[in-house]
This record gives structure tokens, C-alpha cells and sequence, in this order.
């Protein structure tokens, strides 16, 4: 039986997992002569990294459940996997690539309408061609526009700000004072603000504000911040590049800032977030532009100090850096970055 155990989950993925677990459950009756009626049962998740179990006959699968699933989730879902097998992603929309990663690396799925991936023996079920459309944009919280993120980021790398003035917060956003209210009552009606008193808020939640601000940051603000590729002349960069002294608070993100923070990841791709004209990196670096370079420059959009005195971006945002990647050591170093230096929040 399906048991509505809705007040554990929140109502979204609630749903997600009502809608998803009905069409499971009517093709695998479909696919049993005998007994048909207790193949598949849902109960609590114990391990809130899950949003909740299906039992199928006498297996055990863990499910996460997700509004929209796309590439750059896949290495974080892989990750999951590793803690508790088998796994399944149930979503409103998975996207045509985010799919096929999936398949590939054998993680069955559910969405909406009833596309299904199940290879769990002896069930194998495989239904695909089913129209599904990317949920259609939700009325805009403000905590996620561009002007959003920015102010969200603040409080992600100082959670004291968000009982700062709104022109404090303004000012270190470097956004317009009349967002800030905006945005803290985009994070209220999200659920990640508890009311203390009369005038003090509380962040709940940072773990999953910081994946949220992740994915949103990914999809809205970092594509409007890209400027170039571009490859180092010097033919051993990959070994010098430590070495390299960054101008005008031009700091390293996502491998090369973890690298510098963890020492654990050896950098295959640099990001890079600046302020410097596309003139000044050239003579400065000796980069040249390049549309197959490893070097990815982006628009610095923050004035505070490199983090802890080094030239790396802010901790939220390398993580966002390697989260997007998908790889499953970047998506490693991120957690170690999390478990080191945010979890504390």
C-alpha cells in the first residue's frame, strides 16, 4: 500500500513521489500474473539524504526525489548512490542528457508522465516516448533572479547578513537596496527563514539553499557571466600555474580553487572570475583566446577580500563550480569543501 506519510517530506516532493510511484506501480502490475497487488510499497525514508523508500517485493530501493534533473545533478546523484544501492531519481522532468547519463551509469527513474527506467532483476522495464515538457516557470521568487543570487550568495558565505540592514546588504550584493526586501521574502515563502523574534530572522536549511542556489546559479546568473576561453603559452601551466600571481582580485574558481583549499584535486579545467579587461588577461597571463582552451574566464560580480587571504572565489561559489561539472571527483572535493568549511552553518 501507499502509505501518506506527506508530513516528512515536503509537499512538492510529496507529490512528485505520488505521481511517480502510481505509474511504477501500474506497469509493474502489468507485468505480473500472480500477486500483483503488494509488488510495490512506499514508506518513510529513515536517512533524510532520502526522500523516501520503495519496497519492490523484497528489495530495498532508495528514492530521491527532484523537480527537474539535469546533467551537472548527475555527479551529486552518484554520489548518493554510493552510500545505498539500488537507487532511483523521481522527477517532475528529466532532461533528454540527464537521461542518458542515467542510463549510463544504471540509475533507474520515473518522471511525470510515466517514462520509466527500471533494471532492478527480475524486473526490467524500460517505457520512453512519453511527451514531457520542462515545467513552465513558476511565478519568480526574487531570491533567485540574477539581482537574487547575488544577494543569496552573501548570506550563503555570511549567514549573519540576513539580519543585516537591507543597505548593508545591498551594498556587499552590489544590487539595487530596493531587491534586498524582495529577496528575504522570496527566502520566507521558500521555507529557509524562521522568525526568531520581532526582528530577527534565522537561516534553516543551508544545505539545501546552498544545492538550490547551486542549480539556480548555474542555469541563471554563470551563463551571463562567461567572457572566454582561453590557453596558457606557457607549455607547463598545468604544472606552473600555482605560481601565477592574479591581478586586481582576480581569483581562481571551481579545480584549481579546490586544489589550493584541498590539495586532493589536480585541475583539468581553470575557472577564472575577474575584473580584468580581456587586454590586461592577455599581457598579464600570457593567455590567448582559444574556443578549445582549458582556461573559462567569468565576470567577477563581488568587491570582499579573496577567501581566507587565498585567490579563490567564495566557498558557496567553488562549490557551485564543481557540483556543475558532474565528475565524480569534483562533485567529491565539493563535499569535502562542504564538510570542511560550510557545514558549520
Amino acid at each position: 500500500m501507499f502509505h501518506e506519510h506527506f508530513n516528512i517530506v515536503n509537499m512538492e516532493n510529496a507529490n512528485i513521489i505520488a505521481e511517480t510511484y502510481n505509474h511504477l506501480y501500474k506497469a509493474l502490475k502489468a507485468n505480473i500474473e500472480k500477486e500483483p497487488e503488494n509488488v510495490l510499497e512506499w514508506t518513510v525514508a529513515p536517512d533524510r539524504e532520502w526522500d523516501a523508500i520503495f519496497r519492490l517485493r523484497n528489495q530495498t530501493i532508495y528514492v530521491i526525489a527532484k523537480n527537474e534533473v539535469r546533467p551537472n545533478q548527475i555527479g551529486q546523484i552518484l554520489q548518493l548512490r554510493e552510500k545505498a544501492k539500488p537507487l532511483m531519481v523521481v522527477a517532475n522532468y528529466i532532461t533528454p542528457n540527464a537521461k542518458k547519463l542515467l542510463q549510463d551509469n544504471k540509475i533507474n527513474y520515473v518522471d511525470r508522465v510515466g517514462n520509466i527506467l527500471l533494471n532492478i532483476y527480475p524486473f526490467h522495464i524500460y517505457i520512453e516516448g512519453i511527451p514531457n515538457h520542462a515545467p513552465a516557470e513558476d511565478r519568480k521568487n526574487r531570491a533567485f533572479t540574477k539581482a537574487g543570487l547575488k544577494v543569496v550568495l552573501q548570506i550563503l558565505i555570511d549567514t549573519t547578513l540576513i539580519n543585516a540592514t537591507y543597505r548593508e546588504l545591498a551594498k556587499k550584493a552590489n544590487v539595487a537596496l530596493g531587491t534586498i526586501p524582495k529577496v528575504i521574502a522570496g527566502l520566507n515563502e521558500e521555507g529557509y527563514l524562521l522568525k526568531k523574534n520581532d526582528k530577527e530572522w534565522l537561516l534553516k536549511g543551508y544545505k539545501d539553499l546552498l544545492d538550490r542556489w547551486q542549480e539556480e546559479y548555474t542555469k541563471r546568473l554563470k551563463p551571463t557571466l562567461y567572457i572566454k576561453r582561453y590557453r596558457a603559452n606557457d607549455k607547463n601551466f598545468h604544472e606552473n600555474w600555482k605560481q601565477l600571481t592574479l591581478q586586481q582580485e582576480t581569483v581562481w574558481g571551481g579545480e584549481p580553487a579546490a586544489d589550493i583549499l584541498t590539495t586532493y584535486l589536480k585541475p583539468q579545467y581553470f575557472t577564472v572570475y575577474t575584473k580584468e579587461t580581456q587586454q590586461e588577461i592577455m599581457q598579464g597571463y600570457r593567455w590567448v583566446p582559444d574556443e578549445q582552451g582549458d582556461i573559462f574566464v567569468y565576470r567577477k560580480f563581488w568587491d570582499h577580500p579573496p577567501e581566507n587571504g587565498k585567490e579563490v572565489a567564495p566557498l558557496p561559489l567553488i562549490y557551485a563550480d564543481l557540483m556543475e561539472t558532474g565528475d565524480s571527483r569534483c562533485v567529491e572535493t565539493a563535499n569535502q569543501i562542504y564538510e570542511k568549511y560550510l557545514r558549520k552553518h
